[in-house]
């Protein structure tokens, strides 16, 4: 009686039928890998975790089905450099229904149980037009004995990946290999297999996505159809917050293979801030940093000479200085009463536009931040829900905040949105700031031609981001100083983040019906 047992338990299943293998990162869709590991330093770490509920996972005939299961999967994964990931998957299954006896699992495992557990490492290989990345991931022997949700040995995947995106769409594939020991499920030889994934995401917005997705696997042992699972999916993300997605998709088989359930369901809850931010549009590629400072030497150097031309009549005309003199004094004393006039009429026009109040909340027009509506002195003349973090001054709109770049690049990060919108509002509500110069600042590290690309090229980048927000490109103009203007000592961290900064002074303004140059 206990050999009858005994071969019986030998006979039970102990094979994974488990399909879907969630993503590793945010730049993949959700059984889709991406090409694009997140190389943002300031996002360390991306989490997930899902609830996938299938409906018929397993069918091969009377006594040998899965009719439903209810699983769940918790990743982590964490970045290593701007080219290596690491991530680990921790699978569950937390109930199934079914009736596995044919196969020789009189009390197969149904309830709650962890899977084979997933460790993996992403390294990408290229970013450009085309994004390329490899993966190799192991699966430990974790799974829950006679639940179908391990092989009971250890496992590995190799895989490659391939990503472009074109405006609002995005077109990922994946091929892989997957090494496991040979099973036999009923009829079915299951070993090795090699598989191909595809999918297509459309950005419906900076912060939501639609997607489709493709997914087949065969076993290398036997070509047969149960073998050879085929499922497809619709899905879609949506960002609750900055930092927090949701998915939802849902799927069916397009034949009999096992693993393919005829009715999938999942939701997916991930933190990942990089998920929500604006989707790279392809703009080609960006102009090389030796072309850059050309173009900015060549841009300088004719900024010189036109301001050279502009000295040379004086240089060519001292003689003349004198005789100009004599005549303005001799006609100074006919003009004086008429600019005496002019000039008491400015000071009162001055006056009053200094302090007008059109809103009456008792904050001068001229540093209220919202003239047209009431507001705290302490707020800048702005309701208190709108929190100020920008205040005009004679000189210079000072900002409380400062602007964020992805670093070494041009890129404005999406956290600078808020100061950049209200950077805006303020020059257009402010027509009197009539040009304003936006200046970039670096640190000293790098070199200095580096550095002085980077800050022009990063000024002429809020610059654009301002007239996109509807300020005038006549009212602004770029420059970029590199390390040349030190506000800290560049020997500490915290001084270099200091030195790394946009300012924003106001060169000309207009004041009692006249346009000035504002000295620096």
């Amino acid at each position: 009686m206990g050999l009858i047992v005994a071969i019986l338990l030998a006979a039970a299943p102990e094979a994974n039928l488990s399909l879907l293998r969630p993503a590793s990162g945010s730049d993949g869709l959700l059984g889709v890998e991406g090409a694009r590991p997140p190389n943002d330093p300031h996002e360390v770490l991306q989490l997930q975790i899902g609830f996938d509920a299938q409906y018929k996972p397993v069918r091969l005939g009377p006594g040998a089905r899965i009719e439903s299961r209810l699983a769940g999967w918790a990743q982590l994964s964490a970045r290593l450099n701007d080219q290596v990931s690491i991530f680990a998957q921790l699978p569950v299954m937390l109930q199934q229904t079914g009736d596995l006896s044919a196969l020789g699992a009189p009390q197969p495992a149904f309830g709650f149980s962890v899977g084979d557990i997933r460790l993996g490492a992403r390294h990408a290989f290229l970013r450009g037009p085309i994004d390329l990345a490899g993966q190799i991931a192991l699966e430990l022997a974790s799974g829950h004995h006679q639940s179908l949700t391990g092989d009971q040995r250890m496992g590995g995947e190799a895989l490659l990946s391939a990503a472009q995106r074109r405006g609002d769409w995005e077109l990922i594939g994946n091929a892989f290999v997957r090494f496991r020991p040979p099973r036999d499920v009923g009829p079915v030889r299951l070993g090795n297999e090699v598989g191909l994934r595809g999918g297509a995401a459309w950005w419906l917005s900076t912060r939501s996505r639609a997607y489709a997705e493709l997914e087949l696997q065969t076993s290398l042992r036997e070509f047969a159809q149960q073998s050879f699972p085929i499922e497809w999916r619709l899905g879609t993300t949506l960002c609750a917050t900055s930092a927090i997605a949701l998915d939802l998709a849902a799927g069916t088989r397009l034949d009999d293979g096992l693993g393919a359930p005829s009715l999938r369901g999942v939701v997916a809850l991930r933190y990942t801030p990089s998920l929500c931010s604006p989707p790279k549009r392809e703009t080609g590629p960006e102009p090389g940093l030796k072309e850059l400072v050309a173009r900015i030497a060549k841009e300088r150097a004719e900024r010189e000479q036109a301001e050279q031309e502009k000295r040379i009549p004086g240089l060519l005309e001292p003689s003349e200085a004198a005789a100009r003199e004599a005549l303005v004094r001799s006609e100074a004393s006919d003009l004086l009463p008429v600019s005496e006039r002019e000039a008491a009429s400015r000071a009162a026009l001055y006056g009053e536009e200094q302090t007008r109040d059109s809103d009456g909340d008792g904050v001068p027009d001229a540093i209220d931040n919202c003239p047209h509506q009431k507001g705290p002195a302490d707020n800048a003349g702005c309701p208190r829900a709108e929190k100020q973090i920008v205040a005009l001054r004679d000189t210079r709109l000072e900002i409380l905040d400062k602007i964020y770049f992805a670093p070494g690049k041009t890129l404005i990060h999406p956290r600078s949105t808020r100061l950049l919108n209200q950077l805006a509002k303020v020059l257009k509500s402010h027509p009197e700031v009539v040009r304003i110069e936006v200046q970039g600042h670096t640190d000293s590290s790098g070199g200095m031609a580096m550095n002085l690309a980077l800050s022009q090229a990063r000024a002429e980048a809020v610059v654009g981001a301002l007239i996109r927000r509807g300020v005038s490109k006549d009212r602004m103009v770029a420059r970029g100083f590199g390390p040349t203007q030190p506000i800290a000592t560049n020997a500490t961290p915290q001084g270099r983040e200091k030195n790394r900064r946009v300012e924003f002074r106001v060169a000309r303004r207009r004041a009692a019906g006249e346009v000035i140059e504002v000295a620096p």
